[in-house]
């Protein structure tokens, strides 16, 4: 099979360095664009900085070396079914994914860089105009989690939102699950496509959910779950921003997290420990300005303790199922206000937006930290506000700092 320039660009960069790609790397292809950028890093002709970053994978390769290994690496996946899709295609979710920018996605890693590019399988992840709403919590899960982690994925698909998590046993095979069997009873047929009808509940144009891996999107992980990955691809998506066969380890499970919190306008945590990693999915949601809820457990459970931590902070709101959630989740990118003739571009702001936008010096550029200073506001209030001043028109980013548009 022939592959286009294209394809071959996006997988040698996905290949040459591990998420989230530094900051320098980011620049270099958002600066070139993907085929440029990789014909100069296959060439040995990439910047000092960006050679240094793509060193360890593609050092003492090469170009035909590194060209034959993006090519092996796009019909592997192929021959899974998935495609390859970056920045500039028509469906990829720029909105959703710039705030990455703004964020670390935990403790130890000081960036979290939107993705090069992915690997998918499926029909795509189009949340519609209702969104997506995020479900994670323990792998370990009680049955109490499972029955309100698949009724919510249940009652979001329904109600035509996407569910987003990451296919693991417990808490995310229960949203999955949910979502499926949902747009599955909706269609009456039990077949799994996730081909949901538009006269009320499921929009047309939606995807049940979404799955995102931390391995290469040739395998199943967890392999017990081979089934159900391929059920999520037929009703949604599967994605993947390793190459194929990449394994999976701890420190990925964290890096993929900041894409299960990006895709989803509100992340809901059921059942989660003090230590769980739904955590730090529930932390870089916040970060990026997007809602954060937690389903509270049992007093004596050590699966609810994070969830229980969590809303005692304020970091998260209360809710025991979806009728909690309706009118709390708010559009992610609400449509511009229409203006009538004089009227000011400001008009139709909240509060805290207009807080943000007055924070923003008439000339100049500053950071998000200097906007919050002076705004009086959190950080996560902050980059919310500011994703909206962007849809907007009214401010815009330039060399990680933000002005006036």
């Amino acid at each position: 099979m022939r592959h286009t320039r294209r394809e071959i660009a996006l997988a040698g960069l996905l290949r040459c360095a591990e998420p989230p790609v530094a900051p320098a790397v980011v620049a270099f292809v958002d600066a070139l664009g993907a085929e440029e950028a990789w014909a100069a890093i296959a060439g040995g002709r990439a910047p000092g900085e960006v050679a240094s970053v793509v060193q360890p994978r593609v050092g003492g390769l090469g170009r035909v070396e590194l060209e034959f290994q993006a090519a092996r690496d796009v019909a592997i996946a192929a021959e899974n079914g998935a495609v390859l899709v970056g920045p500039g295609d028509p469906d990829w979710p720029d909105e959703l994914f710039a705030p990455l920018e703004w964020v670390r996605p935990y403790e130890q890693c000081p960036h979290a860089a939107p993705p090069l590019a992915l690997y998918r399988r499926g029909r795509g992840w189009a949340t519609g105009d209702r969104g997506g709403l995020a479900v994670v919590g323990s792998r370990a899960a009680t049955p109490y989690g499972v029955r309100v982690a698949a009724e919510l994925g249940g009652d979001a698909a329904r109600l035509g939102r996407t569910v987003v998590s990451g296919a693991a046993y417990g808490i995310d095979a229960a949203a999955h699950r949910g979502a499926l069997h949902a747009v599955d009873d909706e269609m009456g047929d039990g077949g799994g496509s996730g081909e949901r009808r538009s006269e009320g509940g499921p929009a047309a144009g939606c995807v049940a959910t979404v799955a995102v891996l931390a391995c290469g999107i040739d395998r199943a992980y967890p392999a017990a779950h081979r089934a159900l990955i391929d059920a999520i691809a037929r009703g949604g998506a599967v994605i993947s921003e390793y190459p194929p066969g990449s394994v999976p380890a701890r420190h990925r499970f964290l890096v993929r997290n900041r894409l299960i919190a990006a895709l989803a306008e509100a992340t809901v945590v059921v059942e989660a420990g003090r230590r769980s990693g739904s955590l730090n999915t529930a932390t870089t949601a916040a970060n990026l300005g997007r809602q954060v809820f937690a389903v509270p457990g049992p007093v004596s459970s050590a699966m609810s303790v994070g969830c229980h931590d969590l809303i005692r902070e304020g970091r998260a709101g209360l809710v025991t199922g979806w009728p909690d959630l309706v009118g709390m989740i708010e559009p992610l990118a609400p449509a511009a206000p229409a203006h009538r003739p004089g009227d000011r571009p400001t008009d139709g702001l909240d509060l805290v937006t207009s807080r943000v936008h007055d924070a923003i010096p008439a000339r100049g550029a500053v950071s998000v930290d200097t906007l919050a200073g002076e705004a009086a506001l959190p950080v996560p209030d902050v980059m919310g506000a500011l994703a909206v001043l962007q849809t907007f028109g009214l401010a815009q980013r330039r060399d990680g700092l933000w002005c006036r548009a």
